[in-house]
């Protein structure tokens, strides 16, 4: 393990089929293997590949993103721990339905169980940590909206804010898109079945009328699915050439046919366009109130997040 670098054995894992592992940290008593944060840095890799990177770069990028991994595993490692303390639970149902929309991203029963079998985790396993990470961002959140109620934004912080960041609010002609990625490198074996099933997620959206963002939180694999699928304001080089293609060219609400690039397929939807110039103080005041409250909590959260840490005897390896 002295001789690798997490993010290389992250490629490892991910796309070779080595079995290599190795321990990147302790926490008290529970020990914590690279092949434990592979998940969270593998989509990563794929959408990296997607934007055009050197390999130089993009190793920096994964070795970047590993760390941030581990920083997030620990975190809900003590998160489930501290939650568990304090007798919180999640509802059977809630994992049940999170294990079905994992599963639903490998396309089919049998493909998901294959990947099972070669992560060597075995579905009970792989259950408990779902389960763990549910109990985990369902405390975490909690915390959240206890630290949002102590604090009040008045008229003079929005103010304030507006008049000392003007150039927040000043834009270049830009796009608000949306996107489904199902991940697939060019050579790999389920790059077939992939485009099968994002062609199906376009039949669904195009015949179905299925609503783009749900179809976006429940199968795409690119970093945004979080936020139902939403990249954000896109200006022009913000992407690759053969996304920026339709980007350019979209109407409002036009969305793509499943656009395919060496790591990946893509479908891309225009939710908004807007011309270059300033955002009046009237519309700005709308996003600036949520954005000062949540720098507030997300100031009180890692604090109490730090506190947590030093509480725990923690060893990082990498």
């Amino acid at each position: 393990m002295a001789m690798l670098k997490a993010g290389f054995l992250i490629l490892l894992l991910t796309f070779s089929g080595v079995r290599i592992d190795g321990i990147v940290a302790t926490v008290d008593d529970e020990v914590i293997l690279i092949s434990d944060i592979r998940e969270e840095v593998a989509p990563l890799l794929a959408d990296l590949r997607s934007k055009g990177l050197s390999q130089e770069e993009i190793q920096s990028e994964i070795d970047n993103a590993t760390k941030k991994a581990l920083d997030r595993y620990i975190e809900r490692l003590l998160l489930y721990r501290k939650a568990i303390n304090l007798g919180l639970q999640v509802d059977e149902k809630e994992i049940d339905d999170k294990v079905e929309r994992i599963k639903r991203k490998y396309g089919s029963p049998e493909e998901f169980e294959r990947l099972l079998k070669e992560s060597g985790e075995t579905f009970s396993e792989f259950r408990e940590r779902v389960k763990q990470q549910l109990i985990a961002l369902s405390f975490a959140n909690q915390k959240r909206r206890d630290f949002e109620k102590e604090i009040t934004i008045s008229e003079p912080d929005i103010l304030k804010y507006y008049n000392e960041h003007t150039e927040e609010f000043s834009h270049p002609q830009r796009v608000l898109v949306r996107r489904i990625f199902l991940s697939a490198p060019k050579n790999s074996p389920e790059r077939e079945s992939v485009r099968k099933r994002i062609y199906e997620i376009y039949e669904q959206i195009q015949k179905e009328g299925a609503d783009f963002k749900e179809l976006a939180s429940s199968v795409s694999e690119g970093p945004e699915a979080d936020q139902k699928g939403l990249i954000g304001w896109i200006s022009k080089g913000d992407l690759i050439p053969e996304l920026e293609e339709f980007v350019n060219k979209a109407s409002v609400g036009e969305v793509s046919k499943p656009i395919e690039t060496e790591w990946g397929f893509h479908i891309l939807k225009v939710e908004e366009r807007q011309e270059a110039g300033v955002i009046p103080y009237e519309q700005a005041r709308l996003l600036i109130e949520p954005k000062l409250k949540e720098n507030y909590v997300n100031e009180r959260y890692q604090k109490w997040i730090d506190e947590l840490k030093k509480e725990a005897r923690i060893r990082i390896f990498l």
